[in-house]
């Protein structure tokens, strides 16, 4: 191993020997118009990480049996970032030449960038860089400082900058048996990000989220959507100087149908109506327990985006000269972007840093910021669908400033039909309207309604003592239900409770057509809302739940079985369409012969289930309402595994 640069040198002059041109305000035009492609303010970190992966995936294909690894440090305190590969390393010959304009050693087939220009970037769009590299061969560490501000000095009052040994160890670096080191220092006239803290990130699980959806650590891989085999840690210390870390973490990008639950897959949704038509079965049943679902995506081979727009001239050769695959997702909400981002990511408010629009991806990484997806009907679909089109080694135009013309064109026309296809199928999705009442009630059911409403504003019933409402895990019946009473007595002790926590009571009558009156809630803490296998199995998907709400007062019916309500329908005793939700201890079996059940006791189907404590879902031809079958609820709360065998096997898709 060698150490020979021990002096200093211009990495300009190193590329073209000693001319003296390039002492001239013409390489510095050529190095400034490199940097005006640089716009965004995840560059710096792409382009770290872009050179990063593409050493260590040198290394690998000379030795694939070591372990790859690449190392990120991002430091609050010194506004600085620092990204260490396990890679190749450099050659003496190549380490003072690289950093010129134009000047590349990466085999275009096999990277992701083969222009020269980004590593151009990083040394002159700065005012500190410090590099270290180290194999077999050589070794040497060094510091370019100034870079930016002697691109922009307009008098000639700044030295051009200079590589300078530098002798600070880097632990992160030293951690590697080769490999090298870009460490950034920002802060600065014309430098985006000036500061680290623009992103409000400060955590490594906030940071994870930058980088995965906008810089190559977000891997790309389509139609397959497997994670890179490279990973990497991630390393954050925050102002106060707390330093917090990810190890191994999976390189793949944050595609929506992973972040967001009750997603369904467009192609499993035609299979499972395929399979229903072609043993005769009800198809609208088939697809019931997918209903209320957050999202739909699917993926697109070559062949499937063909088959998915009416192509013009040039466009099959393109497809398949750089073997184009697409994904999408269709969000029932824009509100679902919120979500990914204040609850999950907890970036800043309203930074939406996964949401509706056209990302387009080359060679397995995000390539530029979203573009707007060109709808002329339905526009608001374009913000509801986040559409990834992907190359294969089709380089960019100079720097990251974009696709050329008539790929970006190609993308938005695939990226369209993506929507179509996609918003087609919407009637699968839950609803974007909140908590509405959908019954058209009697005028006598009405009048009763609107009466209970103003008696509850004009005369209502608070416990403001702290003392009381205190848990005891016990409930006062001490016995199985056997009457209708009963079940009254114990849907109030859940509720009281705190077991189920989605309904407030306004009134039961004994003179009426019905038994009661309710209202659904979701009120804060959303957090005592939210589903948990162990601690909150009645709770809904945190994405179910945008916002507070109280329902409109709907219809409550109380039995001991369901049986006894439905023979009640039938006789017409009762209006199925009255009525919003029924109680009862035992299921029966009448519920056969017209309704199809879903049952939101199965952890396949929570998605469905949109307020606490409900257990199952009635879908008759003419209508549906909710129910809770006290007796399957308790089961559930006492034998989680038993009673997730009963539910499969009792209302199950035997389809």
């Amino acid at each position: 191993m060698t150490d020979s640069l021990t002096t200093s040198w211009d990495p300009l002059e190193a590329a073209d020997g000693t001319d003296e041109e390039l002492l001239s305000a013409a390489k510095k035009r050529e190095i400034k118009n490199i940097l005006k492609c640089y716009v965004s303010n995840y560059d710096p970190f792409s382009e770290l990480l872009q050179n990063a992966l593409d050493a260590v995936e040198r290394r690998i294909r000379m030795d694939e049996s070591f372990s790859p690894k690449i190392k990120v440090k991002i430091n609050l305190t010194r506004n600085s970032i620092e990204v260490v590969d396990n890679g190749c390393g450099f050659e003496e010959a190549e380490f003072r030449s690289f950093l010129a304009p134009s000047v590349s050693f990466k085999s275009g087939g096999e990277t992701r960038g083969n222009k020269g220009v980004g590593v151009t970037y990083i040394a002159y769009g700065f005012n500190e860089l410090i590099i270290r590299t180290k194999n077999d061969e050589f070794e040497f560490q060094g510091a370019i400082r100034r870079g930016r501000e002697w691109v922009e000095d307009q008098e000639g009052t700044v030295t051009r900058p200079k590589i300078k040994a530098h002798d600070k160890k880097s632990a992160l670096f030293d951690s590697v048996d080769q490999g090298t080191s870009f460490k950034i220092k920002f802060g600065g006239n014309h430098i985006r990000p000036n500061d680290l803290g623009w992103y409000q990130a400060t955590t490594p699980e906030q940071w994870l989220y930058l980088l995965l959806i906008k810089t190559p650590l977000g891997a790309i891989s389509l139609p397959g959507i497997v994670k890179s085999a490279i990973p990497f840690d991630l390393i954050v210390i925050d102002k106060s100087g707390e330093e917090r870390s990810l190890l191994d973490i999976d390189a793949i990008y944050k595609f929506p149908h992973q972040e967001v639950k009750a997603s369904q897959k467009l192609s499993n949704v035609k299979a499972l109506q395929q399979k229903a038509v072609d043993q005769g079965a009800d198809v609208s049943k088939a697809v019931a327990k997918l209903k209320n679902s957050n999202g739909l995506y699917e993926v697109y081979d070559k062949e499937g985006i063909k088959s998915l727009f009416k192509m013009i001239d040039g466009d099959e050769e393109q497809i398949d000269k750089y073997n184009i695959t697409a994904y999408g997702y269709f969000a029932y909400s824009t509100e679902i972007w919120d979500q990914i981002n204040d609850k999950k990511a907890k970036l800043r408010k309203k930074l939406r840093i996964l949401k509706g629009g056209l990302q387009l991806a080359n060679n397995g990484m995000p390539q530029g910021d979203l573009i707007t997806i060109p709808l002329t009907k339905s526009i608001g679909h374009q913000n509801q669908t986040h559409v990834i089109v992907h190359f294969e080694n089709a380089d960019p135009d100079l720097g990251r400033k974009g696709f050329q013309p008539e790929l970006k064109d190609l993308a938005e026309r695939i990226s369209v039909a993506v929507v179509r296809q996609l918003s087609g199928r919407r009637d699968i999705l839950k609803s974007d309207s909140g908590a509405q009442a959908n019954i058209d009630k009697e005028l006598k059911v009405h009048e009763w309604l609107k009466q209970q409403e103003r008696h509850e504003e004009q005369h209502p019933l608070v416990l403001e003592n702290e003392s009381f409402f205190l848990p005891t895990k016990k409930i006062s019946v001490g016995s199985i239900p056997q009457s209708e009473q009963d079940v009254i007595v114990l849907f109030n002790q859940l509720i009281a409770g705190g077991v189920i926590r989605g309904i407030k009571l306004l009134a039961t009558s004994q003179a009426s057509q019905y038994d009661g009156i309710f209202r659904f809630a979701a009120e804060e803490p959303f957090d005592n809302l939210y589903f948990d296998s162990d601690t909150n199995p009645l709770g809904v998907l945190e994405e179910q739940i945008t916002s507070g709400y109280v329902s409109q007062p709907k219809i409550l019916e109380y039995k001991y079985s369901l049986d006894g309500l439905i023979r009640e329908f039938e006789s017409g005793v009762k209006q199925e369409n009255d009525v919003s939700l029924a109680v009862f201890w035992d299921m029966g079996t009448e519920f056969l012969k017209e309704y199809n059940v879903i049952s939101l006791l199965d952890e396949d189907n929570i998605h469905q289930r949109q307020h606490h404590g409900l257990t199952h879902i009635l879908n008759s031809a003419h209508s549906n309402f909710a129910v809770i079958c006290l007796k399957e609820l308790i089961q559930r709360l006492n034998d989680p595994k038993t009673s997730q065998e009963f539910q499969t096997e009792k209302y199950g898709d035997d389809i």
